[in-house]
């Protein structure tokens, strides 16, 4: 049987009623996830996507819209080890969407401290949180474990010391509606609380990230270079369509220890996935001493050139040019390293002949060997920049505030 979803009645803004059903934009929701302005189905309306807030004036207005699939619509996808500092905030955050028509897989892969007793402590109060066992081979694996195990027809990620805008999700699918790409990220704001002072950065900023936009694979990939200038979109914490992700058979390269996020998205978009950039920057990434990033290894640039050497794409064309460009660029970087550990042993014409032949090494090298006499006589400070509101909110304010309901949640939940 198909319904004509145009042709339902509306009784309040922001409600649809039909039979006595009623769900918030349930026109848009409907449409999200069948691609279509009729939907056919044996009932009357197979999809739960409540949203927090409002009410309307129907009879019943007190229950909740039960008819459900058996899958939620987005899984939030956490992995964890010896987070218990922060995981708690993360998870508060996520069962405080707007759209609550969510699961909350964490995957606890081998934590020392108490990370799973926080977990349990929400299990047993939200039914939406699942606690699973990791497989302890890596950060790759852990988040494969989470993708398999994740019921959503979307997955959304969420670092376990990471917080959400309580309208990340929403306004991820309101993107999703609109444009239909399989994959999604918002603009994210960099924060760090030291003591009562709170201190936040917006992560892309400029023109060119202040509107909406799709992202090509070719600019993916040439922002995503080693020591490359301005924002990198792989570092975004993404809504993925799970159904294009397992029916293209795109998972994380669990032989990676670092850049699998990029990797996965980059393997995604060859197979055909479309990429939205949303400007609205509701992912909080938390700045801590155990977030900074540690020094590329050499197994760690071996793997990702290994990884962009088996890369499916036309031998020539634009894409094929940048994804030679980053396998250079990778090249550049192990030159580069052993550069740096010739310097260090006082080889200095073994270090010029290095980077003699390379402009990436060069660079590379250039740029490390600056920084850090910058460092070392004063001259190096991080620049932070002003967050621009987000749909009029002042961020400061906003982050300051939810940070400060969460600990209040947290403590008494």
């Amino acid at each position: 049987m198909q319904y004509d979803l145009t042709a339902m009645q509306h009784c309040r803004p922001g409600f649809w009623l039909r039979n006595g059903c009623r769900c918030r934009s349930l026109q848009v929701w409907l449409r999200l996830l069948s691609g279509r302005s009729f939907f056919s189905s044996e009932r009357l309306f197979p999809f739960h996507c409540p949203v927090r807030g409002g009410r309307n004036d129907c009879p019943g207005d007190d229950q909740v819209w039960l008819v459900m699939t058996a899958a939620p619509l987005v899984s939030i996808l956490m992995v964890a080890r010896n987070a218990a500092l922060f995981i708690d905030a993360a998870i508060v955050s996520a069962r405080e969407q707007s759209l609550t028509d969510i699961e909350i897989v964490v995957v606890d892969d081998g934590s020392s401290d108490c990370t799973a007793q926080h977990v349990r402590a929400h299990v047993a109060t939200d039914s939406r949180v699942r606690l699973l066992e990791g497989p302890r081979r890596g950060l790759s694996a852990v988040r494969n474990t989470s993708l398999k195990a994740a019921r959503g027809h979307f997955a959304a990620i969420l670092d376990s010391d990471d917080i959400l805008h309580p309208r990340h999700l929403e306004w991820l699918m309101a993107g999703r509606v609109r444009g239909g790409a399989e994959i999604l990220a918002t603009n994210m704001v960099e924060f760090q609380e030291e003591g009562s002072r709170l201190t936040t950065r917006i992560f892309a900023e400029g023109p060119l990230w202040n509107d909406a936009r799709p992202i090509e694979a070719e600019e993916y990939v040439e922002r995503g270079m080693i020591g490359g200038k301005g924002a990198l979109p792989g570092y975004l914490k993404p809504l993925f369509d799970l159904s294009f992700l397992r029916a293209n058979g795109v998972g994380y390269d669990e032989r990676l220890r670092i850049g699998e996020d990029f990797d996965l998205v980059l393997r995604a978009m060859l197979a055909g996935a479309r990429y939205l950039y949303l400007p609205e920057p509701t992912y909080y990434y938390r700045r801590h001493v155990a977030s900074t990033s540690h020094r590329l290894s050499r197994a760690d640039l071996e793997g990702l050139l290994r990884a962009a050497q088996a890369y499916p794409c036309e031998t020539d064309g634009t894409l094929a040019a940048k994804v030679q460009a980053r396998r250079e660029n990778l090249e550049g970087a192990l030159l580069h390293l052993d550069t740096i550990a010739a310097i260090k042993d006082g080889k200095l014409i073994r270090a010029l002949r290095l980077t003699a032949g390379h402009p990436d090494a060069r660079r590379l090298t250039l740029s490390s060997l600056y920084e850090a006499t910058a460092k070392r006589i004063g001259l190096f400070r991080p620049v932070r920049q002003a967050v621009p509101p987000a749909h009029g909110e002042p961020l400061a304010e906003r982050l300051r505030s939810i940070t400060q309901g969460l600990q209040s949640a947290v403590l008494n939940p």
